[in-house]
This record gives structure tokens, sequence and C-alpha cells, in this order.
């Protein structure tokens, strides 16, 4: 049966991926190739290019740049067809005679035809040598061989390198002569042979996403696509197939195909075993698979299922029905029932819209004229919604209800938590921590997003310079001692003390932690949430653990002296002590200390070590690269002519905000001859801050002044977190 036109490709690329798949594979393994090992590889591809295209021998030239320009081209490997040891064993020896004889000949740049491909970088057929008048005759009277045919194609990488040549058809070929899509395959062939030789010659550049997702797609016979740049997907196809499923296996619907199957864009197409999972769940059949990379997906996964959309038609249904409402504060019983549609989807939509944009924090803050709804964002609080004031009290009422709150109590603060998963549809399982209070124009709300996943961050993403972290992990790991972390609200203290003791964490040590509140449930540590109005405080928790043998102990913070001292007492008898304070820098933690009544010979003897923390946002990878002025320079106490920093740009990624995800900053204080001498006879804490300093500390600003210098942040982000020194 006679072939279609449009099947044609499909049998040529199956044809041409197996002769490059070795070089595909070598690529994808990112690592080191050793000489034997490049040879290999290349021996493999040549004579499956060989007998793809029936040819008889295929030989690599490298642009030698160690001789003189008019001789620079040699004969780096030959190959000969399988077939050749079928020969009889006279006509094996001529041919290693002609390989020895062709790799001592030099062949000059611009003449002859692989002179002239090196030069011009383009590929060429030649039919019929006789036909050419490039084709050098000098090599086949140097060797005994005779050419009829051949294909070359350049070898390029920062330039043309080198080349590839086929030389003549195996005897009893239907067609003598090469063809257009013998070129085309040998073309792809010397393209994925110069990228493996270029590994080989650099085997520390690193392996792209986007190559590693090209060079999959390649394998698998399909194509890599930017999802960053296609417009046109299917929205129905996405929602239809679910957020949990799509998210779950990492992979994204482009559309709906012609034979009724779909599109399907993943990260690895021969994942075999995701693929079966998403037509087991999914019920659906593929009938295309593309490529992108992981990150793209799940970036386009985010944007295809943001709330933008239905938070805004939520908004404009609860304006249409409090257009209507009276300015009374008393609001009747069915405004704040959990029926009221609008106003229940509103507060649902709220936090979703809230969890999806990355936000740690939701508030609503009513004014004279309107509720605004702000998201912080990185830290930074970003204006998202704003909704007619007489939805106020219905709003809060709604929050309140879902926090388990007393809705008749308006004059008195409240704290309460939402296991949200109970009321959304979508896979979104967080818990919010709720605290209201009454302001001038109604109660405002602020609801802190605690996100399971967020709480088993390693230590190496904590943000901690090398010199600091090999202080953090030598230290965290000593049998007793006290390890304080202190900073402001917000500064990321508590995710600290949760990595510092997952890190630690083993089946053979007792680790037991006091909160108000538990934020995040850790596998294998005990936990207890403070109870003050029954009298659970922090120092009735640490009473309590000190008769329940734990190796190690938390206190979410020490706020008085008798939880201080109980905390001393516990690091001088064999116990690994963590807790946090509310203190500027890490010097002002040891007076801190001394201000409550604490003698200055038990901290000298109890304190491990004081890390002072904020966080500071990371730039995007928009980022723009300036050069910084003297006083910019000064201000970091950088002396470096000509060096380079980077500033926030802008991108549809990071919202056009320049900056994407937070790290920290710290400042590490641990105890020395000199500071302990300082701190019994209660040194001021400037004095311990030059102490520290002379002792090898790193200021806050400082290790600020190094991440910026890194091009991590920018040095307006480093002055709004940190003051200099």
């Amino acid at each position: 049966m006679a072939q279609s036109v449009a099947e044609k490709p499909a049998i040529q690329e199956s044809k041409s991926t197996n002769v490059i798949s070795t070089l595909i594979k070598a690529l994808l393994s990112n690592k080191e190739l050793t000489e034997k090992e490049l040879e290999s590889i290349l021996q493999a591809t040549c004579k499956k290019a060989l007998q793809a295209v029936s040819g008889v021998a295929i030989t690599i030239y490298l642009v030698d740049k160690n001789v003189a320009i008019d001789q620079c081209i040699r004969f780096k490997y030959i190959y000969y067809t399988p077939q050749m040891e079928e020969v009889s064993d006279e006509y094996k020896e001529m041919a290693e005679k002609t390989k020895n004889k062709l790799k001592a000949l030099p062949l000059r740049l611009g003449q002859g035809i692989v002179g002239k491909v090196i030069q011009e970088g383009k590929a060429v057929l030649t039919e019929d040598v006789r036909n050419d008048p490039n084709f050098n005759p000098e090599v086949d009277k140097i060797t005994g061989f005779k050419t009829y045919t051949m294909i070359t194609a350049p070898f390029v990488w920062d330039g043309v390198v080198g080349a590839m040549q086929v030389v003549n058809k195996m005897p009893g070929t239907k067609n003598n002569r090469f063809t257009e899509e013998d070129l085309g395959l040998l073309q792809e062939v010397a393209d994925y042979s110069a990228r493996v030789l270029k590994r080989a010659v650099n085997p520390n550049e690193p392996l792209t996403d986007i190559d590693a997702a090209q060079y999959l797609a390649r394998l698998a016979n399909t194509r890599y696509v930017n999802l960053d740049s296609i417009d046109d997907v299917d929205a129905e196809l996405a929602a239809e197939l679910g957020e949990k499923l799509l998210k779950k296996l990492n992979v994204f619907p482009l559309g709906k195909a012609e034979d009724g199957g779909i599109i399907l864009v993943v990260s690895n197409p021969l994942d075999f075993a995701l693929l079966d999972k998403f037509r087991f769940a999914s019920k659906v059949k593929i009938s295309r698979l593309l490529v992108s990379t992981e990150e793209k997906i799940k970036n386009r996964l985010k944007s295809a299922f943001r709330m933008d959309s239905e938070i805004s038609d939520t908004i404009a249904e609860v304006g249409k029905e409090y257009n209507e409402i009276t300015d009374s504060l008393e609001i009747p019983e069915e405004e704040v029932n959990e029926s009221s549609a609008p106003i229940v989807q509103l507060a649902t939509r709220i936090i979703e819209d809230a969890y999806v944009k990355g936000a740690s924090d939701i508030h609503v803050e009513p004014f004279q004229n309107e509720v605004k709804i702000r998201y912080r964002i990185d830290g930074v609080l970003h204006e998202m919604v704003s909704l007619p004031y007489r939805t106020i009290h219905a709003l809060v009422s709604r929050l309140k209800i879902m926090s388990d709150l007393d809705i008749s109590e308006r004059r008195l603060p409240q704290d309460g938590r939402i296991k949200f998963r109970q009321f959304t549809k979508k896979d979104i399982d967080i818990d919010l921590r709720v605290a209201t209070g009454p302001m001038a124009f109604g109660e405002k709300i602020v609801m802190r997003i605690l996100d399971k996943t967020s709480a088993a961050v390693p230590l190496e993403k904590m943000g901690y310079s090398e010199h600091n972290l090999e202080i953090y992990r030598d230290l965290i790991k000593k049998p007793y001692g006290m390890i304080l972390h202190c900073g402001p609200t917000g500064s990321g203290k508590t995710t600290a003390l949760y990595a510092a003791l997952n890190h630690i964490n083993q089946p053979e040590i007792n680790i037991q932690t006091a909160e108000d509140p538990v934020e995040y449930m850790l596998t294998g540590i005990n936990q207890m949430q403070m109870q003050s109005e029954i009298g659970l405080t922090f120092a009735r928790a640490l009473r309590c653990y000190l008769r329940q043998d734990p190796d190690v102990i938390m206190v979410g913070e020490i706020r008085d002296l008798e939880t201080a001292e109980i905390a001393i007492e516990a690091a001088l008898t064999g116990h690994l002590m963590f807790s946090t304070l509310h203190t500027n820098d890490a010097p002002s933690t040891v007076t801190r200390f001394i201000d409550m009544g604490i003698q200055p010979f038990l901290i000298s003897s109890s304190l491990l070590m004081v890390v002072a923390q904020r966080l500071a946002r990371r730039l995007c990878k928009c980022k723009e690269e300036y050069e910084p002025s003297q006083q910019e320079l000064e201000v970091l106490g950088i002396d470096e002519p000509g060096i380079k920093l980077f500033k926030a740009s802008g991108c549809p990624a990071c919202g056009e905000t320049g900056y994407k995800g937070r790290m920290g900053v710290h400042e590490l204080l641990t105890l020395s001859e000199g500071l302990i001498e300082l701190i019994e006879r209660k040194a001021s804490s400037d004095e311990l801050k030059r102490q520290a300093r002379k002792d090898g500390m790193k200021t806050l600003f400082e290790d600020g002044a190094l991440k910026v210098k890194q091009g991590l942040t920018s040095l307006e982000e480093l002055l709004r977190v940190v003051r200099p020194d």
C-alpha cells in the first residue's frame, strides 16, 4: 500500500532518533566523558548512521588550532560500516592502512569540500564528486581509495570547529547516490555529535532545564514547546481534568486532538509509569505528547487555576446584593448565616486566591467608606480587593463561623483557627491562624496561612551563608546548651526552628515542643499547645517536660523571667534547648536576659548560640545588571572597582515586582572567652557586638551585603529590612 506524504517525515524522524539516541543519552547523563567513552559513543553513532544511509565510511574532522592557519584541519575519527566485517581480511587490512594514512594527512581550510564546509558552516550534498570543482582528488591518490559520492555537515559550537563526512554508498545499493533525506539525517547527527564533543571539552558547563527537555523530546520522537508563549489552550479541558490530578502529576493539557484524545505536555515523555497513572485516573486517551520543563508546566498550572476571574465574579455578586443593604450596624441574623451564598463564596475565594498567589497573611480591614483586602506576599503587603463598606459585618461573621469564634462578640479581640479543607472543593490543604480586633470602623481580621508543606524546609534552603551554615549545623548537634533565634514577628523564626528540629530528628532522640499556637505538625516530634486560660503556660510546660526524659526541648518564646530560668536550667542539666526572643540583634539578646534578672554566669554557662534573622526578598530571574555608584559601594562596604550588582526589574512570573520568594539574612553569635568575660561583667550590647565582630561574627547587614554582591537580592531590599552598621 502506498504511503501518504504526511507519514514520511515521521518514519524519517524515527530513523534518525535511533541513530542519535546514544548521543542524546550521553548529553542527558551530564557527566564528564573520558576520551575512551567519547570515542565509544561516536563509534556507535557513526556505525548506526552509516547503516541508515547505506554508506561505506564516515570521517570526523576537527580544526587543529595549534598549527598554521592554512593547514588546520585533521582527520580525527574514521569508521567503516559494520558490513565491512563481512568482507575479506585483505580488504579490511587495506581499509585500516587507509585510515592511518588519512589521520596523518593535514587539510587546508577553505580548500576541498571539507575545507569549504568548515569555512562556510553549511552542509553539502555531493551526488557525484566528478562534477564538483571543490573536490580534491589528491586525497584519493594518497590513500588509493576511490570516492564517488559524499555528504559533508559542519560541527558548530561557538563557531565551526569541524565537520562530519559520509563517503560512498554500499555496493549493490539501488540508488548509488546520496539523497536530500540522507543529508537531513547527517546534519542532525553532526549537530548532536558537536554537542557531545563540546560536553567533553567543557564538562563543567551546566545542562539547562530547557536543554534537558529538548533532548528528552527528541529522544521520544516528539517536540519541545515553550509553554510561556502559548496562549491558545483549552481552559475547560484543564478544569474538567481537575487541578488535583494535573498538579499531582505535573502535566498540562493543551487541548483536544482530532481523534478525540488530548494533547498533553509533560516534562519527561519516557516516564511511562506517570503516563499510565494519568490514563487510569483521567480515563482519557493521550493522542499526542509534547515536552516542556517541569518549572514551566508548574507555572502554567498555577496560571490556569488562579482565582482572579472567580473572585472578580464573586465580588460583583456581593456588590449587587449589598447595594440594597442599609448602613445600620444591626445586621439581620440571616445575613450572617452560612447559607448566604455571595458572602460564603467570597470568604472562600479570598483564601483560595491568597494561597494561589503565595501570600503568607490576609488582612481584612474596614475603613470609613470601604473594606480593603490586602495580602502579604514575600513580606510586603499588596492591596488586592476593595469591597463596599456594608459587607464588613457579614464577611467578618462568616470568617468567625469558619474559625469557631463567637459572632456576637465584637468588642474584644478573639483568636481562632480555620481548617480550610472542609470549606473548599479545590486541592488546598491549609490551616489559617485567625486574629480579630475591634477597630474604629469595625472588626479587622488577619489570617496567617499555615501551609503544611512549608514546615519541612531543609537547612540548606534557609539562606545561611556557607560559613554560618557550617557553624549552625555543628552547634545544633551538641548534647546540651541553649540556642536562641531572635527577630521581629514575621522574620522566619518558627520556620528556622522547625528546619533545625527536622535536621536533628532521629528515632533515638526525644524532641518535645511547647508552642502557642502549634503552627505545623512535625512527624516524630511531641508538640504541646499552650492554653493560658487554664494555666498551661510555657513555664508549666517546661516543668512537665523536664520529667518526661527529653533530649531536645523547643519553647515557642521566652516571654518572662520564670520561663527563662527554667529554660536555662534545662540547658544546664543535659538538654538541648531551642527558643525565640523578640530582640533586634544577637548581642542585645544577651543583655535582654540580664535585664530580665538572669545571673550573667548562668547565661555564659548555658548559651551556645544566638541567631538574629530577617527575611529579604529574592530577586526574580528577570533581574537587571547595573554598575553601582560609589555611594552604594560605600554603603555595602565593597572596594572592588568595576563590580556589577543587580536590581529588580519585573515580569509576569513575579507579578511585575522584580522579586520572587524570600531568604534569610543572619547574624550568628557564638561564645568566646572574650564574650564570656564581657557577659559576666554585664557589658552593654555595643561592647558585646564589637567583641563578637572581632571573633568573626558577620552582622545582619554584612551578611545581607554578601547576598547583594552575589546577586541574590538588591541593595534597596536589604535596606528595607536591615539597618546599616
